[in-house]
């Protein structure tokens, strides 16, 4: 099972609606997943939890996250951890469970900010785990601007993590979808962002299973 970490310790900065569409692009593609809430307001178990159907296996926990994941480890193919903001405890045992860390950040100088603690969360667990991967996801970009060159230019200066090709936009349609706990794909198959989406898991499971072009 590929253990895969949503986090940030900023809040509001998409670990939620990638952890839940990440989830259920990869179960539309028939891959067995679990979805990991760490985080106490639990707005992914909630999100998923409106659906009849889930083809995904959604568990709420803060604590025992270690345990959780063995316990489950040779049911799924991949995990995807959503960690709280500001909870260096949840965070750090989450990422040092992981084969892949994914921090979304945002194009503003506080967002840019925030990673660093985040980042060195990161550089501390490849102490432990040298095969820890971890990438910046631009979140929330602009499509056809300057942001994503300026936001990326801004993280190349600050950090040495790379950053993922593909990105998420501004689209008002990811929070539409999450209200019927649907992910992009299930809501709109014509929508763009589906492309994006659909970009980022192809992308993530190249660089997970060393496939990389």
């Amino acid at each position: 099972m590929k253990i895969i970490t949503l986090a940030n310790q900023k809040g509001g900065c998409g670990k939620t609606t990638t952890a839940i569409n990440m989830a259920l692009s990869l179960a539309r593609q028939k891959h067995r997943v679990l979805l990991l809430d760490t985080d106490p307001q639990r707005n992914s178990f909630e999100t998923i939890k409106v659906r009849e159907y889930r083809p995904i296996r959604v568990v709420a926990t803060h604590k025992n996250i270690y345990q959780t994941l063995e316990k489950f480890e040779d049911r799924y193919h991949y995990a995807i951890i959503d960690t709280p903001p500001h909870n260096l405890e949840v965070v750090s045992t989450s990422i040092l469970c992981s084969d892949m860390v994914i921090v979304p950040v945002q194009n503003s100088p506080l967002d840019i900010r925030s990673t660093k603690t985040t980042v060195d969360l990161i550089r501390k667990a490849k102490e432990l785990n040298s095969l820890l991967k971890g990438y910046f996801l631009l979140y929330r970009i602009q499509p056809l601007t300057l942001a994503i060159k300026e936001l990326s230019d801004s993280l190349k200066q600050s950090y040495e993590i790379e950053i993922l090709k593909s990105h998420v936009s501004n689209r008002a349609v990811y929070q539409q979808s999450l209200l019927h706990g649907q992910g992009i794909a299930e809501y709109s198959h014509s929508e763009p962002a589906v492309k994006e989406i659909m970009s980022l898991v192809d992308e993530i499971k190249n660089k997970l299973h060393g496939e990389e072009p």
